[in-house]
């Protein structure tokens, strides 16, 4: 084995050197270190802060995922529901449909049933024409009465509006039988009904006893619009001050309280009557007319000064006109002043007078 010469005389030179290699090796390492450690930390807190917002977004990920799982179910669950809903409605809808049917079935035949016993019990009249039925045309009956002529006076009026104003009255037609549900008569009386909103019709004479085992049905109660059932409840309700409306409703409802039915059997027509109600109602429809005629029209002033205004200057050429056929005939003009001052025209009833 070849052996390396040593010279132990530069050894002192050589520690110096390296020494000195070293000393400048680590002030630099040093210097890197100083430099490089920042750099290190801000980046580092940057990626934990990245890190840290990527693991919120997770969380908040993971949150909605799990609520709009539960808005899912919730959803299906509602859906279920307004299914069944839906058709539980539809079952309700042919249900009242049904029961409205059934029950204007019933309405019907007790109202035949009724009517099949009014004709039993009354022999047949036939104190009008089916050409002389008319109806007339008016909006408050108690007007009506005061136009009246007086040899109707005597006569009792009964007045039966339509509903819901009032229950319903049954008479086929103009003098014929039929019933109501109103309580019965002491004597004969005179029947005008409103068939429609203000038209209405004399039906003729009446007399009005109680209809063994006829009171309204419940299908017939039920069958009638609900303003009409409040308005009659209201009416029973205002001649028991202790009943309260809707307690009244409910023993209604439950066929507690029954209304009774009448007959109605006509006795006669009075076709005076019923040319007079016409009458009476053309000359309420003429008021507003001859009212409207005779009301002042607000610009109608001026027009009137206007031509007061001519008239008086018509007036004054006139009687300068005259002026100078005196002095050129020599002759007098005298004023008759026998007239009283009110009496003499003016140019206001000179106006009155114009078409």
């Amino acid at each position: 084995m070849a052996m390396i010469p040593i010279d132990s005389s530069l050894a002192p030179e050589l520690v110096e050197f390296w020494a000195k290699k070293y000393k400048e090796t680590k002030e630099e390492l040093d210097r890197l270190k100083e430099t490089l450690v920042p750099c290190k930390s801000s980046e580092r807190d940057e990626i934990l802060d990245a890190v840290r917002s990527i693991k919120s977004a997770v969380n908040d990920e993971a949150n909605l995922r799990q609520k709009l799982e539960v808005a899912i179910e919730e959803k299906e669950e509602l859906a279920s529901r307004l299914a069944r809903l839906e058709a539980e409605q539809s079952q309700l809808s042919r249900q009242t449909q049904l029961s409205v049917m059934q029950a204007s079935s019933l309405a019907k035949e007790a109202a035949e049933q009724r009517r099949l016993a009014i004709c039993q019990r009354f022999p047949s009249v036939q104190f009008v024409e089916g050409s002389e039925q008319a109806t007339v045309m008016f909006t408050d009956y108690k007007t009506i009465i005061g136009h009246l002529s007086s040899q109707f006076s005597q006569d009792r009026l009964q007045f039966i509006v339509c509903p819901p104003a009032s229950l319903p009255l049954f008479v086929p037609a103009c003098g014929q039988h039929g019933f109501w549900f109103y309580a019965p008569s002491n004597g004969p009386f005179q029947l005008i009904a409103e068939m429609r909103p203000n038209e209405w019709s004399y039906l003729g004479q009446y007399v009005s006893a109680p209809l063994a085992n006829a009171e309204m049905k419940l299908s017939e109660w039920m069958s009638l619009d609900e303003e009409t059932k409040m308005t009659h409840c209201s009416r029973v309700a205002a001649l028991e001050p202790h009943e309260d409306r809707l307690l009244i409703r409910r023993r209604y409802d439950t066929g507690e309280l029954k209304i009774t039915c009448c007959s109605l059997r006509c006795v006669g027509y009075n076709k005076e009557l019923r040319e007079a109600l016409r009458i009476a109602a053309q000359k309420l429809r003429s008021q507003p007319v001859l009212q409207e005629q005779q009301t002042p029209v607000p610009n109608a002033m001026p027009r009137k000064r206007a031509r007061a205004k001519q008239s008086q200057e018509a007036a004054d050429a006139s009687k300068k006109r005259a002026k100078k056929k005196k002095s050129s005939s020599g002759g007098t003009l005298v004023q008759n002043k026998s007239l009283p001052k009110e009496v003499r025209l003016s140019p206001k009833v000179i106006l009155k007078l114009e078409p």
